[in-house]
């Protein structure tokens, strides 16, 4: 079985990248991370490869030398000395982190630390103050930075804390406190925004952990957790008023929660049950065209297929580096919807993933070109598209995505004009600033632009004679040009996701709804805000793919998942 190990060199330049950026230090920590895991999981292969890839670089930082400690300690009989050691490098790496702002080296430094500690009975007072000072630091007043530890923090101070003593009891209140603070700011945020789902979501997470906090404290939690279903209920209807279908597989969802499950009352569960099949009902007669029964995706499947795509995202992030793979990501043929027979020769990454989760639609949907398009196909569009958004957006807000990261595949692209890599940055950093209605209103004007400038420079005839001379071609014939470069599937993909009238069933025909006024309110969400600048980048790939397969290699033929290369 292959398992990754991250080189020497790899470990050194994320060090490189951390010293110039904080926020790059994620890459560092999960680096050595991986060697701490194998550690506990598997000595055989720590024993080989720590000494290895670690032993000539253990002088650039201690958490590295740490780890090299505690696999002494752990796994090779070492004394107390080497323990001892770890704590002491594990100190001082706190403090390092502390120092420079390198939020992973400090989340990293506690985890280990505290876990140590606990193991020698040693008191850990001081270091979880720490930690709570650390999110107190980064969450109370303003949101600093991705939410790097977020989860991680509170779950080890609720696990190494007694509340039945006062000064653990203190920590646990704060952390309270910070999370009840912090949810509020989102619930404010989200209001000043009409409906930021992102928001509404983080002020969610925020209230679920105040719930875990309060359990922890043997306190009455009833009103937080009705709070958190309200505010679950709020997420619903802001995505129910984007698309039925969606508003009905959410309500499954949370009518799985256990919270929500606990809270609603035996008549609230009914009127969520009818208001759920409601939707699903509203929603199949928005769907038009086919005449097959509507297969509703199994419930919580949108949701895993984004966490799936998240977990190999870091998963190869870790082993390489996000821009890359935010090009697979991009790039990946299986995530575009079903349209025609897939080439059985391809290799596809998804593939894989299906050993251990079912497919993303469940089904080909085979149409030919001049077919009007399918419920099946409108399904599946929405969905990759929810998928996709959801698992770019997470891994933003988590910090494994960065605006250079994106900056970094338009500016690969050829024939692009300064003008419109001016607005595509633009509408990338609106997306970061969680602006989405001016990201939505800039990327997708420029999805025309983008498409006049490659077929220009590929040579194709782009413009149309006019009264009084010429002009360009209008979106239609633009896209009916590519197909010639790209093939049909992707063509008719952008024709119904960004100009065919009918493409609206699926929540397409998004550049003549943006460009005529026709946006409604609530629609200006992460969904439309995330798809034009993937399928800018997805353009740019597929008319020409050379300068991406020169810098990248082609999508999905350098990834591993599961232990292995694919083919």
């Amino acid at each position: 079985m292959y398992v990754y190990v991250p080189s020497t060199d790899t470990i050194q330049d994320h060090w490189e990248e951390a010293k110039e950026d904080p926020r790059e230090a994620y890459h560092f920590t999960s680096d050595l991370e991986t060697f701490t895991r194998f550690i506990d999981d598997n000595p055989e292969i720590a024993n080989e490869q720590i000494p290895e890839n670690l032993g000539p670089i253990s002088h650039i930082h201690p958490l590295i030398a740490a780890v090299e400690a505690l696999r002494q300690w752990k796994i090779t009989d070492g004394g107390y000395e080497h323990a001892r050691a770890a704590k002491h490098l594990l100190n001082e790496s706190l403090q390092l982190g502390l120092d420079k702002e390198h939020d992973s080296v400090i989340v990293r430094s506690l985890l280990e630390l505290v876990a140590l500690q606990a193991k020698l009975s040693h008191d850990n007072s001081d270091e979880l103050s720490t930690a709570v000072e650390f999110l107190d630091d980064r969450y109370y007043e303003m949101e600093k930075g991705a939410r790097t530890g977020f989860r991680e923090i509170i779950d080890l101070v609720v696990n190494h804390t007694d509340p039945g003593k006062p000064f653990d009891r203190g920590l646990l209140q704060r952390l309270f406190v910070i999370c009840i603070v912090r949810a509020n700011r989102y619930r404010q945020e989200d209001h000043e925004l009409k409906g930021n789902v992102s928001d509404q979501d983080a002020c969610r997470d925020f209230i679920g952990k105040a719930i875990q906090i309060g359990e922890a404290l043997d306190i009455d939690t009833t009103g937080v957790k009705r709070r958190y279903t309200e505010e679950y209920w709020r997420y619903i209807e802001a995505q129910g008023e984007r698309d039925s279908l969606l508003k009905g597989d959410l309500i499954d969802d949370a009518l799985r929660d256990p919270v929500v499950s606990a809270t609603l009352g035996d008549d609230e569960k009914e009127e969520w049950k009818n208001e759920m099949q409601d939707a699903i009902r509203k929603g199949g007669r928005e769907l038009k065209h086919s005449g097959n029964k509507i297969q509703k995706a199994p419930p919580g499947t949108l949701k895993e297929r984004s966490e799936t795509l998240q977990s190999i995202f870091k998963n190869v992030a870790v082993y390489d580096n996000p821009t890359k793979t935010l090009y697979w990501l991009v790039n990946e043929f299986e995530l575009l919807p079903p349209f025609g027979v897939q080439d059985p020769k391809h290799h596809l990454i998804i593939d894989h993933v299906n050993n251990l989760h079912p497919n993303l639609s469940g089904h080909l949907t085979q149409v030919g070109p001049d077919d009007d398009i399918t419920q099946d196909y409108a399904q599946d569009l929405l969905q990759s598209h929810v998928v996709i958004s959801g698992a770019v957006i997470t891994l933003i807000e988590d910090g494994w995505l960065r605006e250079r990261d994106f900056f970094r595949l338009i500016n690969l692209i050829p024939g692009l004009s300064n003008h419109t890599l001016w607005y595509l940055t633009d509408a990338i950093n609106h997306l970061f600033d969680k602006e989405y209605a001016a990201s939505i209103h800039i990327s997708v004007p420029r999805l025309e632009s983008t498409l006049y400038e490659l077929l220009n420079a590929l040579g194709d005839d782009v413009v149309r004679q006019m009264d009084g001379g010429t002009g360009t071609r209008t979106l239609g014939t633009l896209i009916s040009q590519i197909g010639s470069h790209t093939g049909a599937e992707f063509q008719e993909y952008i024709e119904y996701a960004y100009n065919e009238k009918t493409g609206e069933t699926a929540d397409g025909n998004m550049r003549n709804r943006t460009a005529h006024g026709h946006l409604r309110i609530g629609e200006d969400h992460h969904i439309n805000a995330v798809m034009p600048i993937i399928d800018i980048l997805r353009i740019g790939y597929q008319l020409n793919p050379t300068p991406f397969v020169a810098r990248f290699g082609h999508p999905s033929k350098y990834l591993y998942v599961n232990g292995g290369h694919l083919p």
